[in-house]
């Protein structure tokens, strides 16, 4: 079996009721199919909920699971297919289960996993993203620009050995082969200090609250970012697309497990020497076209929200 592993379910609801479906609910039922000892049920999951169920209509649903271990999971959704499942106040029976990731860690790490990346992406949120830093008092506030450590997560070392870890590093730290996760680990994060964040116009990044539970809310925020590789060689570029996978998968900040952070990812490829020449000789719908590329890549306008001062704590604890 290939992990990690991405399923997208349609579900059909079974009962009749006004409350909508929760986090919280969502949550309690993926603890049931792949539940985790006492020990560790505080700590990361093995699995992130990418988003909730979405209404497609006629009481019908649309959701995005992903297991994110180098062991398969212990119950398989596309077991559940005809057998009704209980999330809250809802019922929903599973009509399908359709596989839609299947490259596991031993290629999504390797260098030879793509002839071609790209250097730049958009990434825009699905659900609310949770990063918080703490204040002057010790207090978690929201953190509205993260940087690329809060965007894919963190590794937690002692004694010379990975002891924990968030977020898409933190998945491959923690279940991927560490032969494999070692040296790729390395690579990204000396990496890191190569990406260049700017807004997406009109898409600028907000804080936003979501009522999460009964009486209890939580901030986050919302929006998109243009991430681009600047100076980096084949390996940072090859790893970043890697990277850029694992972070629809695994997703962003707190709370992945119950179905926020969950983001898109859309690579921007600007257009190489052939592709030029051939826009000039095509005449000018070409040229239109290399010049919007250009200018999204390469034109990074002024962030709309400050970015807070360097961050020394635990990431997405």
């Amino acid at each position: 079996m290939t992990v990690p592993r991405r399923w997208t379910l349609i579900l059909r609801e079974r009962a009749a009721t006004a409350r909508p479906v929760r986090p919280a609910d969502c949550h309690g039922l993926l603890n049931t199919w792949w539940p985790q000892p006492p020990e560790e049920h505080s700590g990361a999951k093995k699995w992130a909920m990418n988003g909730w169920p979405v209404p497609l209509g006629d009481r019908l649903y649309h959701w995005t699971l992903t297991w994110l271990d180098d062991a398969p999971p212990p119950l398989d959704p596309s077991d559940l297919v005809g057998h009704p499942q209980r999330i809250g106040d809802h019922v929903m029976e599973p009509l399908s289960v359709t596989r839609t990731f299947d490259t596991g860690y031993d290629t999504l790490l390797s260098d030879g996993h793509r002839s071609h990346a790209p250097r730049a992406a958009e990434l825009r949120s699905h659900t609310p993203v949770v990063t918080t830093t703490r204040d002057a008092t010790g207090d978690r506030i929201p953190h509205v620009w993260p940087n690329p450590r809060r965007l894919f997560g963190a590794v937690h070392r002692s004694g010379g050995g990975v002891v924990g870890g968030s977020g898409a590093v933190g998945a491959v730290a923690r279940f991927a082969p560490p032969d494999l996760a070692g040296p790729w680990l390395d690579l990204v994060l000396g990496g890191m200090a190569l990406l260049r964040r700017t807004p997406l116009p009109g898409e600028e990044i907000r804080l936003g609250e979501h009522h999460h539970a009964d009486n209890r809310s939580v901030l986050g925020w919302q929006g998109g970012m243009m991430l681009e590789l600047v100076g980096a060689d084949t390996r940072h570029v090859r790893a970043f697309a890697s990277l850029l996978e694992l972070v629809e998968l695994a997703g962003v900040g707190k709370y992945t497990a119950q179905g926020f952070g969950s983001v898109r990812v859309d690579t921007v490829t600007a257009p190489g020497p052939d592709t030029r020449a051939a826009a000039r000789r095509s005449g000018g719908q070409g040229r239109g076209t290399a010049r919007r590329a250009s200018h999204r890549v390469h034109e990074p306008r002024r962030p709309a929200v400050a970015e807070s001062g360097e961050f020394g704590g635990a990431l997405f604890d």
